[in-house]
Formats: structure tokens, C-alpha cells, sequence
């Protein structure tokens, strides 16, 4: 027998008391004080400048067993079994929502490189000059800098101000300390200047109850002939594990649903299914999540087919009363009442499914929704003046009319950001498989994203307050014209554009490369070479891009911080756009096959890389690519991607891959007859030293290359494809991203 003692033991730093300590635990879940209760175990770092405070990143997969009350369901009307009720989904906690640069841990040195420094000692391209503060920016250690001999001065400067020079250099996006890598299913801890105890919308549980599961299952029966006949909805535990898995790790990347306003079935179904494929694809559910794939498309083209027999019939009342009577009500219903802008969306993450599957059969799937989605993105506008709801938002539990204001600005905005993003995944889609661009830049002239302290506040007042300090974006095709119109590689742009915004511009400006390329291509020659005038045009965009990319305040190399991992995306983005410049490799790979046989000929096909001082830019952020695993440990990014690494990392580094050893290669056969310029030599001593850290620290089966060969541009090439192609071949998360490993190993045998 146990007696009650009314004693609560286990208390919590704000005040709370509990009789159990799991009590206490759940307390810390629900009330965001993970971090607090962090605090409380460990001691705070202090320095004369102030506090410092180490915050843990919370844990990526979500406890879905712990969700907040879900009981304030609205009644299911009784006439209509097939329509979807909406539910009350859980309010975020109000957020801390000041943003912080991450910074080194004190026991990291780094190397300052002053513009006084590099006057004074050295007479670099302008292009190296600038690349300074991204060398000290990757985190790299001391030794693995080309000046080491030279300014071993700088490492007796004052440990303040040296740590002054990360936050004021300038010159790449790079200029943050890049962050710890994942280990196992966690996020790194990350140290921060301040206490920053956030809890991001993308951290809630996305808890699926068993009504609304019925809703879903009851919508789905109704088009049960157009389904499989062994297709059964997950339970509502395995559909909770999936939403959840999908606004963790795709969505962070993708931000197009308004979370504090998003509840689950106000949504149509085959955009709650594709969303469930997308997250049965990231908890490793490959059986679940192509069914889950396969009932989404079936529905949304049954709704995109009667819609368009509806609008086709409109002169012919006759055919569409036949129709009608073929396919029954219900399925007109739903057509009918499906909006548009959700058409849009549910294509996104269908295609995103596909687009990445191993099966060739998928990624054809893939070319097909490419097609529609652009199709239905034009017909829904992608202009400014048609970007408005298709429907007013519907208030929940009798909201006020500011509450009504903010959810219709929150349509709004979502309805632009879908459409935006449209357009990069398209252009992403013709990144990767080389086909030419169905959405082009001149066809958008959408407002930039909102700011994503505005995107995410979690109620109509916080809102308010964060919408009244903000200036208006810039339209998309003024904010490009004007990025490609500069010529002192100072930003443009007023206002500085979000995350976001910077990543759509970054997509335009690799779609003019793209598509450049495919105008200047000579009937007899594969190279197609661009213009001179137009590499200083693109150029000097990237390096305004650049510049922009640095004064936003939202914009930090962490893929873990508040703001999400797109700034860390596009720095990946804007070494395959220098890359691109130089390196016409779109048609020489062949990633759509899925047979690492035809990739290999592929690549082996693509031309040589010369030897020339406009190539050092695209060199060195090709490098840079290749340190930033090496410096967090290959496989230790490579097994913990889902959380950190997205695939248009993979993308970007394989080009990245194929310049640098390609470039390697030239040297190695032309040395004889040409020596190694200054600006060469850095740059093969910084590959020599990356590489040897790679071959001391990564379990490589064989190495292609002797260690103590390193010294020779050849050994190097091979060394960099081997760092590669072991990265690839180690993902967990994409099948798709170790067939390029194989094929990169292929091509390397090749070379061998």
C-alpha cells in the first residue's frame, strides 16, 4: 500500500511543483523549458564581455505522444459525410524573437585576415582578397590556411578583436561559423551570444486524432474506385509520425503553410496525403510512403480531370449533365470545392516526392507533375494583382476581427509563398535533370517573402507589432532586374529581402545561367561558353546577391536556427551558380537513368576545365564545399542529413566535385608547360590540406590515393572524388544521393 502524502518533490525553475518526476518531464515538453531545465543541470559559460549561455537544440523527432488538448474538435456536419471539418490546432508559445549569430566555442582559434593584413603582405585577385573572410568564415583549422607561413603575427592579436572580425567581415555569405554537425537523431548544441529560449512552430507535435482520422478515412472512401484495392489509411499513431516528420524535415526547407494558423483537415485530402508520403519518405517508411504517394496523385487528378471537363463542357450543358451523372456528386463536390492555391500545393509536395525516389519509374512520375503544376501555377496567377484568397479564412472558435485580419494576411502570404515556391522547386527539378525552365523568371512578379519573425507569430498581436516594423517587400522581377543592373557589388535592394527571398533571387539568377547556356551553345563545340559581358553581368549580381545575403538580420549558416535552414541552402545554391558560370555540366550527368553506369559516361563526357584566373572564384567555393563535411566529419554529416543537409546540397556538390577535379586534373597535365600562378598555388595547398584531413579521420575501404602522394595535383583529384563519393554512398535519408555516389565511384575508375 502506498500512501499519498500530498509532498511535490520535483519542482520546475518557474515555479511549478509535481509529486513524479516524468510529471515533471512532461511538464518541460509541453511548457517549452527544455532549455531552462538545461540551465538548471549544467553552469553557465561567463566571459568579460558578459553571459554566454550553451542552449541545447531540442531533440529533431518529436515526443508525438505528448500533444496538448485536442478536445475543442468542431462538430462534423451530419449532411455531409465527405467534408472536412476544421480543427483547433495547439497555439505555440509566445517566442523569444531575437535572433543571434552563432559563434565559435572559445576553444576554436580562428585566423583574421584583415583587409590592412592582406594589403599590407600580399598582392592577391581581388576575388581571393575577398575570399578571406570565407576562409576564416568555414571554421577551418589555422593550419589548413595557405598563409600560414606568412601571418603567424595574427595569432598574437588580442582574442577580442579577433572575435570582432567574424561579425564584421564581409565578402560571402560564409561569414557565420558554420554549426556542429547532427549526432544520431539529435541537433547539435549550438552557442549562441545570448539566451535565445524559442520554441519554433516547427518543433511542435503534429498529434493526428482518431476523429480526424475518420474524416480522412471517410473523404478517401468516397473515391475508394479510384484507389488500389489493398490501400488502407496508416492509424492515426503512424499518420501523427508523419505529418510530424514532414514539417521537420521538409517543410523548414519548403515554408509555404502557415503553421500558427494550419490546422489538419481544413486542408484537401490529397494534400494530407502527399504530405503523410512525404513524411512516411523521411521515417524510412518506403512501402507506406508510395502508397500514401499513389492514393494523393490519383485524387488530385480526378479533381484536376473534372475541373478541366467541367470548364471544357461550360458551351455544352448536355455533356456536362451526362458527366455528371458518370461520376456522381460527390466527386463534382469535391472538384468544385477544392481551392485552386491548395491544387498548387499538394502538386509541390507530390512532385517532391517524386522527384527524388531511386525508382526511374517515379522520377518519371516526377516530369509529368512538372508539367501540370506549371500549368495550374499559371492558371491561379503569378503576378501580384491576382494574389488573393480564393476564400476568406475561417475564424475558429469565434475569433475577433483583428483575429480575422491576421489569418487573412496570413492567406495571403501563404498563397504567395506557395506560388514562389512553385517556382524555385520547378527550377530545382531543372537543375538536377537539365530540362529547360517550364516557369521562367519574366512570368513571376510576385511581392518577395515577409520577414520570418512576421511568418511565424503565433497570434494576431504579436503579429501586428512585428508587421508594423517592417517595410514592404520588393516585387521579384524589380529586385532581379536591379541585382543584375549593379555594379559595385554593394546590395541594392531596400529592403534587405528575408531568407527566403534571397533564395527565390538566387534561383533567378541561376535560371539566366541556365538559360544563357542553352542560347550560347555553338553548333560545333559542347562547351557552350557564356558571353564575357554576361559572366560580369552574373558575376556581379551573385556578388550583390552576396552582399544582400549578409545585412539581412535573418541570415545565418545554422540550419538549426530560428529562422531555418534556407540561408544554409543557398550558400550552397550560390557555389553551383560560380560553378555554373565555368562548368557546363547539366547535360553530363544524367541523374534522371537512376544507373550509376550511365552517369559515369555521362560525366566522363563533360569538357575539361582550363586554367585561368576567372575560374578561381568557382574554384574556391568549390572547395569550400568539399571543407565543410570534412570539417564536421564526413560521415557524421553524411549519416544525420535528414535534419541538416537537404538534396539540393547534394546537387550543388556534385558539380562542385566535377570542377574541382577536373581543374586538378588540368593542372596535373599542363604544369610542365605552364607553372602554378600564385592564386593556384593557395588554392592547391588548401585542397592538399582538406584532403590529408580526410584521409586521417574517414574509414575509406580503399584509398584511391597514397597518403603520402598528396603532394601531386593527380593524387588530389582522386582524393576529392573519394571524399565525395564516400559522402554520397554513406546518406541514410536518399536513395537518390548514393546512386550519385555510385556513379561518381564509377567515373572515378575511370579515371584511375
Amino acid at each position: 500500500l502506498v500512501l499519498d502524502t500530498k509532498e511535490r518533490p520535483f519542482a520546475c525553475a518557474c515555479g511549478v511543483t509535481f509529486t513524479r518526476r516524468d510529471l515533471l518531464r512532461r511538464h518541460h515538453r509541453l511548457a517549452g523549458h527544455d532549455e531552462l531545465c538545461a540551465a538548471q543541470r549544467g553552469s553557465l559559460d561567463t566571459d568579460p564581455g558578459g553571459v554566454s549561455e550553451q542552449v541545447s537544440i531540442r531533440n529533431a523527432a518529436a515526443d508525438t505522444g505528448t500533444v496538448h488538448d485536442t478536445s475543442s474538435l468542431a462538430p462534423v456536419p451530419d449532411s455531409h459525410p465527405c467534408a472536412q471539418p476544421h480543427v483547433q490546432h495547439a497555439t505555440p508559445e509566445t517566442s523569444n524573437l531575437n535572433s543571434h549569430d552563432g559563434i565559435l566555442p572559445h576553444e576554436h582559434n580562428h585566423l583574421d585576415l584583415s583587409a590592412q593584413l592582406l594589403d599590407d603582405n600580399f598582392d592577391f585577385d581581388t576575388c581571393l582578397r575577398e575570399f578571406t573572410g570565407f576562409l576564416d568564415g568555414v571554421g577551418l583549422p589555422i593550419e589548413w590556411s595557405p598563409f600560414q607561413e606568412d601571418l603567424q603575427p595574427a595569432l598574437t592579436e588580442p582574442k577580442e578583436n579577433r572575435q570582432q572580425s567574424v561579425s564584421t567581415r564581409a565578402g560571402t555569405p560564409f561569414g557565420s561559423w558554420l554549426p556542429s554537425a547532427p549526432t544520431g537523431n539529435g541537433l547539435a548544441d549550438v552557442v549562441y551570444e545570448k539566451t535565445t529560449h524559442r520554441i519554433a512552430p516547427e518543433k511542435r507535435p503534429f498529434q493526428v486524432t482518431e476523429e480526424q482520422r475518420s474524416m480522412l478515412k471517410g473523404t478517401i472512401q468516397c473515391f475508394s474506385h479510384l484507389l488500389d484495392p489493398s490501400f488502407r489509411l496508416p492509424s492515426r499513431h503512424a499518420l501523427t509520425r508523419y505529418v510530424t516528420s514532414f514539417f521537420e524535415g521538409f517543410h523548414p526547407h519548403m515554408p509555404f503553410i502557415h503553421l500558427p494558423t494550419w490546422q489538419i483537415l481544413d486542408h484537401p485530402t490529397d494534400l494530407m496525403l502527399g504530405i503523410a508520403a512525404v513524411g512516411a519518405q523521411y521515417c524510412f517508411e518506403k512501402k507506406v510512403s508510395e502508397q500514401l504517394f499513389c492514393a494523393g496523385k490519383a485524387l488530385l487528378m480526378n479533381s484536376l480531370r473534372i475541373r478541366h471537363e467541367r470548364l471544357s463542357s461550360s458551351t455544352r450543358p448536355s455533356t456536362a449533365m451526362a458527366q455528371s451523372q458518370i461520376n456522381g456528386n460527390t466527386s463534382d463536390c469535391y472538384a468544385k470545392n477544392t481551392p485552386t492555391i491548395e491544387t498548387v500545393r499538394a502538386l509541390i509536395v507530390l512532385m517532391a516526392f517524386a522527384t527524388w525516389e531511386p525508382q526511374d519509374t517515379l522520377v518519371q512520375e516526377s516530369f509529368a507533375l512538372q508539367g501540370v503544376l506549371a500549368q495550374v501555377a499559371r492558371e491561379v496567377g503569378l503576378t501580384e494583382e491576382t494574389n488573393i484568397s480564393l476564400q476568406p479564412p475561417t475564424l475558429h472558435n469565434g475569433g475577433s476581427n483583428f483575429d480575422r485580419e491576421w489569418r487573412q494576411w496570413a492567406a495571403d502570404e501563404s498563397i504567395r509563398r506557395t506560388k514562389l515556391i512553385a517556382f524555385t522547386f520547378l527550377h530545382t527539378h531543372s537543375i538536377a535533370y537539365n530540362v529547360y525552365p517550364v516557369l521562367r523568371s519574366n512570368e513571376v512578379n510576385l511581392r518577395l517573402p515577409c520577414s520570418t519573425k512576421e511568418w511565424n507569430a503565433p497570434n494576431a498581436a504579436l503579429w501586428d507589432q512585428l508587421r508594423c516594423a517592417q517595410k514592404p517587400q520588393l516585387l521579384f522581377q524589380e529586385a532581379l532586374s536591379l541585382l543584375l543592373r549593379n555594379r559595385d557589388d554593394a546590395s541594392p535592394l531596400e529592403p534587405i529581402p528575408t531568407p527566403l527571398g534571397n533564395y527565390v533571387l538566387l534561383h533567378g539568377l541561376l535560371q539566366r545561367i541556365h538559360i544563357l547556356r542553352d542560347l550560347s551553345v555553338p553548333i560545333m563545340s559542347k562547351t557552350a561558353a557564356l558571353p564575357i559581358e554576361e559572366i560580369k553581368k552574373l558575376e556581379h549580381g551573385l556578388r550583390s546577391w552576396t552582399s544582400g545575403w549578409q545585412q539581412a538580420p535573418e541570415s545565418s549558416l545554422d540550419p538549426n536556427n530560428e529562422n531555418g535552414p534556407i540561408p544554409f541552402t543557398s550558400s550552397a545554391l550560390l557555389a553551383l551558380a560560380y560553378v555554373r558560370i565555368h562548368l557546363h555540366l547539366g547535360p553530363y550527368r544524367s541523374l534522371e537513368s537512376r544507373d550509376p553506369e550511365v552517369v559515369a559516361r555521362s560525366l566522363s563526357q563533360c569538357p575539361e576545365v582550363g586554367r585561368s584566373d576567372d575560374i578561381a572564384t568557382a574554384l574556391l567555393y568549390a572547395v569550400h564545399m568539399l571543407g565543410i563535411p570534412v570539417r564536421l566529419g564526413v560521415d557524421r554529416v553524411a549519416r544525420s542529413q535528414a535534419f541538416f543537409w537537404s538534396v539540393r546540397h547534394s546537387i550543388a556538390s556534385l558539380d562542385c566535385a566535377v570542377l574541382l577535379s577536373k581543374w586538378l586534373t588540368t593542372v596535373s597535365t599542363t604544369v610542365g608547360q605552364v607553372g602554378l600562378s600564385e592564386s593556384e598555388e593557395k588554392i592547391l595547398h588548401w585542397v592538399k590540406c582538406i584532403v590529408e584531413e580526410a584521409y586521417a579521420t574517414v574509414d575509406f575501404d580503399t584509398p584511391w590515393t597514397n597518403a603520402n602522394d598528396m603532394h601531386t595535383p593527380k593524387s588530389l583529384s582522386l582524393g576529392v572524388l573519394q571524399i565525395w563519393t564516400h559522402f554520397f554512398m554513406s546518406n541514410r535519408q536518399w536513395p537518390f544521393i548514393n546512386i550519385i555516389g555510385q556513379g561518381l565511384k564509377k567515373y572515378s575508375d575511370m579515371l584511375r
